[in-house]
């Protein structure tokens, strides 16, 4: 009798094991309408949001874009809304699937939308978990929606290839920020209350929204990265150039590698360029008289890439001091410029409010009322050490006469 009750317990562990095995709330493949990217304008009082949808279909096969008669890789359309997230509801109205954001990579916002504030555009992805706040940011100088209509070189699918420059440019040469949404919010909710994003935009007298731009080799337009748009307490304020831009990288030691071309010190019509990395600043406040002075020290080793001066033995120890020189005023004309910009634009885009409430936390609190003001009256005091560790495989410029020449 015993045996026979522990059967039976065991069967009906094993029947309720098997009832555990289903999924119920399960959502098919084909029910999604997979986003690689969303953009943000606005339309009068209301909010115009586009979405960029991936057809697998046409993605799937090893064949090109235009290949095997494939149809385009993507398919934008776009909903309006009171608020942000009414419009993304509004989609059902006319999409056959559900929205599904976990691939999204890039959220393209309009420069008016970012003048006239992205609070909006933070609640929503920092509130709902099916959205990413990893996201890259990125702001349109017209028409966000246009941006995401354009087709791509090399990459299929234009919203993967947008944060792929983003990432690539930050990385290699540093001028413009690779931002993501939580950084975004993080850098506006800091002391300086600032942030910095980057300009993408569409470059030619056409579009590229249709397929047949694949059937020659040059696309009549291009997406491209531009300048670097400054949010101030939620709000666009102004751009930077590049110049200025890589400027308030330097001063926010925010530089992985950077690129500077400047004329050679003995021919002003011929260039060098060195690729600089191990780039590093350190900033040093004081405090005189109510008035605070800051001395920021840039170090970083270069190698010379390029070299079309003549007459430099570049394996000359006082040739390449001379160009060290050369290439440390070069950095601080960048530093300089995006200092100035900065106080133009009356924003702490250098993110000088943190290093002031740590060093000086009794000043800060009356600071803190006016930043703005304080910011202002900072004197910055720049220096660069710049040591050039390589100079390739040759002290002189190539030139195929002169070695011509030596062969006879």
């Amino acid at each position: 009798m015993r045996r026979v009750r522990l059967w039976r317990v065991a069967t009906a562990y094993v029947l309720c094991l098997l009832l555990l095995t289903g999924c119920w709330n399960r959502i098919e493949l084909n029910e999604l309408a997979i986003t690689s990217a969303t953009s943000v304008d606005r339309k009068g009082e209301d909010w115009l949001v586009s979405f960029q949808v991936v057809i697998p279909s046409s993605i799937s096969s090893g064949i090109g874009i235009t290949g095997g008669g494939a149809g385009a890789p993507v398919n934008v359309y776009s909903t309006t809304g009171k608020t942000i997230r009414e419009a993304n509801a509004r989609s059902f109205f006319e999409s056959p699937r559900k929205l599904y954001f976990a691939h999204n990579r890039v959220i393209i916002v309009s420069e008016e939308t970012a003048r006239r504030g992205l609070n909006p555009v933070l609640d929503v992805y920092l509130r709902n978990t099916d959205a990413r706040e990893t996201v890259d940011v990125l702001i349109a100088p017209g028409s966000a929606r246009k941006i995401l209509e354009q087709m791509m070189q090399i990459s299929k699918i234009s919203g993967d290839g947008i944060r792929e420059i983003n990432h690539l440019e930050s990385k290699f040469t540093s001028v413009l920020p690779e931002v993501k949404l939580y950084q975004l919010a993080m850098n506006l909710a800091s002391d300086s209350g600032s942030a910095l994003l980057p300009e993408v935009f569409v470059a030619g007298n056409s579009d590229a929204s249709s397929l047949k731009v694949f059937e020659s080799t040059t696309l009549p337009a291009k997406v491209k990265l531009g300048r670097v748009a400054v949010i101030k307490k939620d709000k666009m304020v102004g751009w930077l150039s590049r110049k200025e831009s890589l400027g308030v990288a330097f001063l926010r030691n925010d530089v992985k590698n950077a690129m500077l071309t400047f004329a050679c010190p003995n021919d002003e019509n011929k260039y060098l360029t060195l690729q600089l990395s191990d780039s590093s600043t350190a900033l040093q406040p004081s405090l005189k008289e109510g008035v605070m002075t800051v001395k920021a020290n840039i170090k970083g080793k270069a190698v010379l890439t390029q070299s079309d001066c003549a007459s430099m033995d570049l394996y000359k120890p006082e040739i390449v001091d001379e160009l060290e020189t050369a290439a440390e005023r070069e950095l601080l004309r960048f530093t300089n410029a995006g200092w100035k910009a900065a106080q133009r634009l009356q924003t702490d885009a250098v993110g000088f409010a943190d290093m002031a409430h740590r060093k000086y936390r009794k000043q800060w609190r009356e600071w803190k009322k006016d930043w703005d003001h304080y910011f202002s009256t900072i004197k910055l005091e720049a220096s660069a050490e710049i040591t050039i560790t390589n100079v390739g495989l040759s002290n002189q410029p190539i030139n195929v006469n002169k070695l011509r020449e030596g062969k006879k």
